[in-house]
């Protein structure tokens, strides 16, 4: 994990490095008119809840998760994302019988591919955005589970906002809800379904 976190921050440093070289700004150091990146990569966090749809007596869980994304858009008000995250998720529950909490906690490589809508024009600073799509995820480890499967597969839908900070650099958050569709546990009678619910907040850098 400490392997993950330093090379997702030198990547962000570099890609910090290369966009101020390459922006222009006028006397009052307000960005100047950016010509429509078509492409950017950005380092990306979340913070929120996850749960197992099957659980009765859930708990608030904390569940994160932090990577890069890479947006595609040729177009003015379209664009395609792929992003790469680690995702802690999982569920926290109350047993009725001996009234303690039980915590199972699910740590994934999840690979999203979202289509993005913006709205307004390229030029504005402030640009709301919606996006959809399917995620699939490969289980690296678990904690107090009964043999999760090894993939796991939804969707996310989303809904946030780009902020130009300079030339070719945003700020982006997104409110976003990630459902699964895979029973992560056959062996029971049960629908386990993975599910969680974050704010996310990441850095764009374009090119």
């Amino acid at each position: 994990m400490k392997k993950i976190v330093t090379l997702v921050s030198c990547f962000a440093i570099s890609l910090s490095v290369f966009s101020q070289s390459d922006n222009t700004t006028n006397n009052n150091n307000v960005a100047s008119p950016a010509k429509q990146s078509v492409f950017s990569v950005g380092v990306h966090g979340g913070f929120g809840h996850s749960y197992i749809t099957t659980n009765n007596h859930s708990r608030f869980h904390p569940s994160w998760d932090a990577g890069v994304a890479a947006i595609y858009a040729p177009w003015a008000n379209w664009g395609l994302e792929l992003g790469v995250r680690y995702s802690v998720e999982g569920t926290k529950n109350n047993s009725s019988l001996t009234n303690t909490d039980y915590t199972t906690e699910l740590r994934y490589i999840r690979i999203p591919l979202k289509a993005v809508y913006f709205v307004g024009p390229y030029e504005n600073d402030f640009r709301p955005k919606f996006s959809i799509g399917p995620v699939i995820g490969f289980l690296q480890d678990e904690t107090n589970g009964i043999g999760a499967k090894a993939v796991d597969f939804g969707a996310t839908v989303s809904a946030g906002f780009h902020y130009r900070l300079a030339k070719a650099i945003w700020f982006t958050t997104d409110v976003k809800f990630y459902q699964g569709f895979i029973d992560i546990y056959p062996q029971t009678a049960n629908n386990d379904l993975n599910g969680n619910i974050r704010l996310d907040l990441g850095l764009n850098f374009g090119f």
